[in-house]
């Protein structure tokens, strides 16, 4: 017996849990059957939501996607958009054997995958729905590959600040001077 009557035989707690931009809080007031969850959004809004609807994907915010994806849609490209600089870079420096990265990466066989090479709406809401915050000062909320010899895909990328890309970096042969200190290769700058 819960506080809002019985609870159903498959009840699965939600709490803590996140879907999308939606963080589960609390359970809500049931309407008739259905579980209900109040969720508080990545950008400060809450939103009661029914479970299946977090669980199957269909509700991913408080509404707040769905108006920025809007917006893209009458700027299909986002151009202009901190975000869409991101993307472009990020294809350039895998593709463009003219772009000054790219010896570090295409050459090197770093590709970014099919659907967000193809598709910017695709990364803008990955990047969204994981951790990119637009109005984050410069250097604190960058592009990170997390195997640093992997591509560019959802499972391999996340947002850091350059303290942490930084660190996450692969030792050059060629360019910047190592020093060995307690066993360990360090970059002298």
């Amino acid at each position: 017996m819960s506080s809002f009557g019985i609870t159903p035989k498959n009840f699965n707690d939600l709490t803590g849990q996140k879907f999308g931009r939606l963080t589960v809080i609390e359970r809500s007031s049931p309407v008739g059957q259905k579980v209900r969850w109040l969720c508080k959004c990545d950008c400060g809004n809450i939103k009661d939501v029914i479970a299946w609807e977090l669980t199957s994907g269909k509700t991913k915010s408080c509404g707040c996607l769905q108006a920025e994806s809007r917006h893209l849609r009458r700027n299909p490209e986002g151009r202009g958009t901190r975000l869409y600089g991101v993307w472009k870079s990020m294809k350039q420096r895998c593709r463009d054997k003219n772009c000054k990265g790219y010896r570090l990466y295409g050459a090197r066989g770093i590709s970014v995958c099919s659907e967000w090479a193809n598709d910017y709406m695709a990364f803008h809401d990955w990047a969204f729905s994981n951790g990119y915050d637009p109005n984050a000062p410069k250097g604190k909320c960058t592009l990170d590959r997390i195997d640093s010899n992997g591509n560019y895909e959802p499972s391999n990328c996340r947002w850091v600040d350059m303290k942490t890309q930084n660190a996450n970096r692969r030792p050059f042969k060629h360019g910047n001077r190592y020093t060995k200190a307690k066993g360990e290769s360090r970059a002298i700058h």
